[in-house]
């Protein structure tokens, strides 16, 4: 995020979206904005290779179809000179993933205290980013803005479809952060309800087939009589 900051605040893009239009596509690529897109493709690469062998989550399909997104994104953005743009949808993306990670590094070395506090700076961060900036003023941009400035062209839609999808995840991701939240409030501890997949899984298997079993026991019991 810091890097990210240090690469944009000077650029007008950030605080007027019109400059992402105006004289498209003779944009010249800041040096820096280069530097900052080679580096957030190339943690999305390996994100996208190693997500198969993370751990698998309720939210993997979710994960998957989300940096397959990203990376589309970020090719078709640099390759039709829409990096302005795209250099302001990853700073956004990047104000709060950070956060989250914190709040696990806390949750498992056991301070729980701490971890409630990075989780309430990760969840207002993500709903203020993710969901408050990124359909206001970005999807703003490229849906009605552009249209005003800009020919359409293939791409055009095509951005547009793979920003909706992104947003869609977001609003999906919006949900486990509240339950995640309500789940805290009660109880008072912060747990991901994505890691629990595969024990709720188990555990549903586990009494389909006591159910089962029982009913197989009952039926057997009436024959017997």
């Amino acid at each position: 995020m810091l890097g990210g900051l240090y690469c944009m605040y000077d650029k007008p893009w950030i605080w007027d979206t019109r400059h992402c239009w105006v004289n498209y596509p003779f944009h010249e690529i800041e040096h820096d904005v280069w530097w900052y897109y080679m580096m957030e493709m190339s943690l999305y690469w390996c994100l996208f290779f190693t997500q198969f062998s993370d751990i698998k989550r309720k939210d993997f399909a979710q994960m998957f179809i989300h940096h397959a997104a990203t990376l589309a994104l970020l090719m078709f953005s640099w390759a039709n000179h829409m990096h302005r743009m795209g250099s302001f949808v990853l700073l956004i993306h990047d104000f709060s993933d950070h956060w989250l990670e914190m709040a696990k590094f806390a949750k498992y070395g056991g301070y729980e205290n701490t971890c409630n506090v990075i989780f309430v700076v990760f969840a207002s961060t993500w709903l203020y980013t993710r969901i408050s900036i990124i359909p206001t003023i970005i999807l703003y941009s490229t849906i009605f803005e552009a249209a005003q400035i800009v020919a359409m062209f293939p791409v055009y839609y095509i951005f547009n479809f793979l920003m909706t999808l992104l947003m869609i995840l977001h609003v999906m991701w919006t949900y486990y952060i509240l339950k995640i939240a309500y789940k805290g409030l009660i109880s008072g501890d912060v747990e991901d309800s994505r890691s629990d997949s595969d024990a709720d899984d188990e555990d549903d298997i586990i009494k389909d087939a006591l159910a089962s079993s029982e009913d197989a026991s009952e039926e057997e019991n009436q024959k017997q009589k």
